[in-house]
């Protein structure tokens, strides 16, 4: 989203309880921190309320969209984490200038059906986290039909503008399923069973790096 507009738009949807239940459950699932990146980070909401809720935690967010970092700033601010969440701007599939094992934590919600090549962004997080690191990425998965995705719209999507339930019906046809996602992991030695349904349409992979030999 590199349009003000698209930007705006966006920020008027609903994403506190997809939000919540996301930093909720990473917190809950094991230790975070304290240096954490979130690929994708989009306004930087997860960051903030995550540094809400972790005092030790310092995390850099990074997205491609320099509308999306200029309105992140805006949040952080108001959030009151400013010194604690970092923006960087880069392309998730690259993350030029991240050195290897630089964070303890990975994180990345509901970005990957937005890239054309997801893997690319997986072996990355892969590349910056550290050994004995969390990797904890989060996306929708594709519906096997078209009913499905009418329903998940209408589910998930009742009150929002048009626009919004066009763009959570689009990111339904282009996410991945579980098997595809867990073809990808496989890559890097994570297992099947790391990954898992988490809700009606997220699959979610939540997996520590084993530590170097």
């Amino acid at each position: 989203m590199d349009d003000a507009t698209e930007v705006q738009e966006y920020q008027q949807m609903d994403h506190q309880g997809v939000n919540s239940a996301f930093v909720d459950d990473l917190i809950a699932g094991g230790t975070v921190g304290p240096r954490v990146i979130d690929l994708g980070c989009g306004t930087a909401l997860i960051p903030i309320l995550l540094c809400q809720k972790q005092s030790d935690v310092e995390v850099v967010g990074v997205d491609s969209s320099v509308e999306m970092l200029e309105a992140a700033r805006i949040e952080i601010e108001l959030g009151s984490v400013t010194g604690r969440v970092h923006l960087e701007h880069a392309d998730c599939k690259v993350l030029e200038g991240f050195q290897d094992a630089a964070a303890n934590t990975v994180i990345s919600n509901t970005m990957l059906h937005h890239v054309a090549e997801p893997a690319r962004v997986v072996a990355q997080a892969f590349r910056v986290l550290a050994p004995g690191g969390r990797l904890f990425l989060r996306d929708l998965v594709r519906p096997a039909t078209e009913a499905e995705v009418e329903a998940l719209v209408t589910l998930h999507a009742e009150g929002e503008t048009d626009y919004a339930r066009q763009l959570l019906r689009q990111s339904l046809h282009a996410a991945l399923t579980v098997a595809e996602i867990a073809d990808i992991a496989a890559g890097h030695d994570i297992p099947a069973e790391a990954i898992r349904m988490t809700s009606d349409r997220h699959w979610t992979l939540d997996w520590i790096k084993p530590d170097a030999i």
